[in-house]
């Protein structure tokens, strides 16, 4: 096609150009653009230039404003540097051919001096196809070399988390992170309540206003510190799920590596603990009574006497001056005696602290061996679960023909009929009950595997041992219920802890 048809002396064009990184710009689209339009004696009015932002991103303001003008015809014509400039994948192509070619508005590349809808169709197929395929291939290259970055643990790119700020030092390669110091404070504070098991509202409620590089702290902006890697000195890559807002992918998806140009805020175990807090209660896995009670061995306590499990009881009251009278109990109802709960806990724990015999890594050990054999009977009991669900859905399958047959004459067969659906909604509670009992099973060997077979849960409840105050009792609850079988107390108070396996002496 003969372009001096289209692009008549005189004609006013607009420019759009757009590149991908920040390392690339506009200059080389802008001159061979504005070179030409000279050529036609034409004129470029506007530029709308979309710098550092992908084809793939769809929210593109500046083609978006160039459409716009465009709609009240305020151009004769656009000039564009390349094909990919505009778009890469063939349906964005499609749509904005057509909906420029209702306009009447021309769109010249000017890299090769060619109408942009030549109105060859399998010319434009490929063209579109060919720019597909760079934007795979673009796609792939980036992805492989951001790999190879983590893999040496060197940073992909971005704004430095909140703590750090990011520095030049020799090469590229060999950029620094330093810490912020008053920024470091805050991190420590969040990871520490959040440790303490506060939720990621209350702990931003908790943070100074406006301490967050000027504004305030959100839920969302605790979640990203705390459920980044980062801060246990490793770098991590499609962490972030892009199609959902502050939405953190499952960590099979991401790759990670520890870096050598990042000074740690915490520990690798303390951040893989609050880790685990995370998406344990993210998938709702865990029961929050179960572990956050201040009484350490509820469940676990036994009657020597009658074998039947204590229970407890807050007896304290609070006088109009403030002052706190009465205590915690645990109580036998049947042999009708009580006993200190925090004298039981100080025993308890001690036993804890001074008799094992074996070394943490021993402990963790054995911990995973006995969770793993409970895994195990899980597992079987799901099976003759499955077996019964079959059976009880084969019954329900026949009732369900039988009630076929008596409705075709249902007349006759009316208080048969009634007969049959009693029978059917027994068989369906049946199946609903078999669905529960199979749902609570499931639950139980995700928690045994999340939490009783994760090193870093372990090793905080024997850390907990040594230095035990409010905000570790959940960290020793969960200990007490990962190793002990039951805890066997008397009226004087004497104790003996059975274990699920043999760590040393366990009585006092």
């Amino acid at each position: 096609m003969n372009l001096a048809n289209l692009l008549k002396p005189g004609s006013v064009g607009v420019f759009y150009g757009r590149h991908s990184t920040d390392k690339q710009n506009m200059e080389t689209q802008l001159r061979n653009a504005y070179e030409f339009v000279c050529k036609y004696d034409c004129i470029i009015e506007k530029e709308y230039l979309d710098s550092a932002i992908s084809s793939r991103k769809k929210d593109r303001q500046q083609l978006q404003n160039l459409l716009s003008d465009a709609n009240k015809n305020q151009f004769d014509f656009i000039v564009i540097y390349d094909h990919s400039r505009l778009a890469r994948i063939p349906e964005d192509h499609d749509m904005l051919r057509l909906t420029l070619s209702i306009l009447k508005i021309p769109i010249f590349e000017s890299s090769t001096e060619t109408l942009y809808d030549s109105g060859d169709l399998i010319l434009a197929a490929v063209k579109d196809g060919v720019a597909k395929y760079e934007l795979d291939k673009i796609s792939i290259n980036t992805k492989q070399s951001m790999e190879t970055l983590v893999a040496n643990g060197y940073w992909t790119g971005g704004t430095a988390p909140f703590g750090y700020a990011y520095h030049t030092k020799g090469s590229e390669k060999n950029r620094q992170f330093e810490q912020v110091e008053h920024e470091v404070i805050l991190v420590k504070k969040v990871f520490k309540l959040y440790l303490e098991h506060h939720g990621f509202a209350s702990i931003a409620k908790q943070l100074p206003s406006k301490s967050h590089r000027g504004s305030d702290w959100t839920k969302d902006k605790v979640k990203n510190v705390i459920t980044n890697p980062f801060y246990a000195g490793y770098i991590a890559i499609r962490r972030k799920d892009p199609g959902r807002h502050n939405a953190v992918r499952e960590r099979k998806d991401w790759k990670m590596k520890e870096s050598p140009f990042i000074v740690p805020v915490i520990q690798k175990s303390e951040w893989e603990y609050c880790w685990d807090l995370y998406s344990n209660k993210k998938k709702g896995m865990r029961n929050p009574k179960k572990f956050k009670t201040s009484y350490l061995v509820n469940g676990l306590l036994k009657c020597r006497k009658c074998n039947s499990y204590l229970k407890n009881k807050d007896q304290r009251t609070t006088s109009n001056q403030g002052r706190v009278y009465g205590e915690r109990v645990y109580y036998c109802k049947h042999c009708s005696y009580k006993l200190r709960a925090d004298d039981v806990h100080e025993k308890t724990i001690g036993i804890f602290k001074t008799s094992f015999t074996l070394e943490k890594d021993k402990i963790i050990e054995n911990i995973k061996m006995i969770t793993k054999n409970k895994i195990e009977e899980e597992k079987k009991k799901l099976k003759e679960l499955e077996e019964s669900l079959r059976k009880e859905k084969i019954k329900l399958f026949q009732c369900n023909q039988q009630l076929e047959e008596l409705f075709k004459d249902e007349e006759s067969y009316r208080d048969l009929i009634k007969i049959f659906i009693l029978i059917k909604e027994n068989i369906q509670e049946s199946i609903h009950l078999i669905d529960e009992s199979n749902d609570e099973i499931i639950r139980n060997i995700d928690t045994l595997e999340e939490v009783y077979l994760d090193n870093a849960i372990i090793s905080f409840g024997l850390e907990a041992l040594k230095n035990v105050s409010k905000q570790v009792q959940v960290n020793i609850r969960r200990l007490f219920l990962s190793l002990v079988d039951e805890i066997v107390i008397d009226e004087e108070g004497y104790i003996e802890v059975k274990l699920k396996y043999n760590l040393g002496s366990t009585e006092r």
